[in-house]
């Protein structure tokens, strides 16, 4: 089949007798799938009352498909429906043949028609330009930041950017951090409590205590209680009291992927400046380096968190030195959907600085 005959694939709607191939074929693309996976993220997902996955069949055979996760957004004083692009996979037996194209194309024009006001995603070099073709615009560059533990665990026979960062960081890694632990503050005025199960309730409270303008996902309990069930990953939550009151929390996510451990800092709360938040992220930073040292790696993407609180604990930028050699910078592409081009509650989604995502809405961590 040529390009010219894309046409001939049949592109519609996820049927749930579509899961089994759906799962397979994101095993094949990706690795990491499963029914229990598929069920929490595309299922469950409280946003949406059906599965927001489009899927190519050709001869009644799975093709590719391309799926949404929804995320209730806010920006300013208005919120509004997103979609979050992802998980898009097209059959090497099917690749350029247009299927990739027909289905970002299938997607867009139906949301425009919907009450969506933006899609968005973080595509790899190999996917951005299909895209940006499509009508998408990088409108961020996140900033990400990583602290390396185990160099070790990086070894001279894997592959990828952070195997490189890590191992030009080796040779004085670990005592590097042993200094940095050491000269960072702990204020003595901070509690830590350590939860094993997500604080629903608090996590909210701390949210609703300091909203920033910046675009960001709604954190309510329907949100809160879902986000945390994804199967891949193990969450814990830790939440500083200052003076008595609660403060700030941290929510970590750790998964061990051939071998590697990494724990992501999921999400900060509050996400704006509000009284002792400060202190407690200090006291929170603590905590959490100290509980996950036989982590090989800790990763952080957004802008709750100081740069110089990350800094003190040998976090470093992925576009800073040595790290900016082997990392991509996260690019953030985004598709106006709206009547009032790039405005969402009177925020510009055109300018970098108005986006306040975090691995909350961009990655399933």
């Amino acid at each position: 089949m040529s390009p010219e005959t894309a046409a001939d694939y049949t592109v519609r709607w996820y049927d749930p007798a579509d899961r089994e191939a759906f799962v397979s074929l994101y095993n094949d693309t990706f690795g990491g799938g499963s029914d229990e996976w598929f069920q929490w993220k595309y299922v469950d997902n409280p946003r949406t009352a059906h599965v927001p996955i489009l899927v190519a069949t050709a001869d009644g055979e799975l093709a590719g498909a391309r799926a949404q996760t929804p995320f209730l957004m806010r920006a300013g004083d208005e919120t509004a429906l997103a979609m979050r692009f992802g998980d898009t996979m097209v059959h090497p037996d099917h690749r350029r043949k247009g299927v990739f194209s027909r289905l970002v194309e299938r997607a867009l024009n139906h949301y425009r028609e919907m009450p969506v006001r933006f899609c968005y995603n973080v595509p790899n070099d190999l996917s951005r330009p299909g895209f940006l073709k499509a009508g998408g615009e990088i409108v961020s560059r996140l900033p990400s930041f990583y602290r390396v533990q185990n160099p070790q665990a990086f070894g001279s026979n894997r592959e990828g950017p952070l195997a490189t960062a890590a191992r030009a960081v080796s040779p004085a890694a670990q005592a590097y951090l042993d200094v940095r632990d050491a000269l960072a503050d702990r204020p003595t005025n901070a509690t830590v409590v350590r939860h094993t199960e997500i604080p629903v309730s608090l996590l909210r409270r701390l949210y609703e205590r300091a909203r920033p303008p910046t675009v960001h996902a709604v954190r309510d309990d329907a949100m809160l209680e879902w986000r945390y069930e994804n199967p891949r990953w193990r969450y814990h939550a830790y939440a500083a009291d200052v003076d008595g009151r609660p403060a700030a929390a941290v929510v970590t996510g750790t998964q061990t992927d051939d071998g590697v451990t990494t724990t992501t800092l999921v999400d900060v709360l509050p996400l704006a400046d509000a009284p002792g938040r400060e202190t407690g992220l200090r006291a929170l930073l603590s905590a959490v380096v100290a509980d996950n040292a036989d982590a090989d790696l800790l990763a952080y993407c957004g802008r709750s968190i100081p740069d110089s609180l990350l800094r003190a604990h040998g976090f470093h930028r992925a576009d800073g030195f040595l790290l900016d050699r082997a990392t991509e910078p996260t690019r953030l592409v985004a598709y106006d959907l709206g009547d009032e081009p790039w405005t969402l509650g009177d925020v510009d989604l055109s300018r970098d600085e108005n986006w306040g995502l975090s691995y909350v809405e961009l990655d399933a961590r």
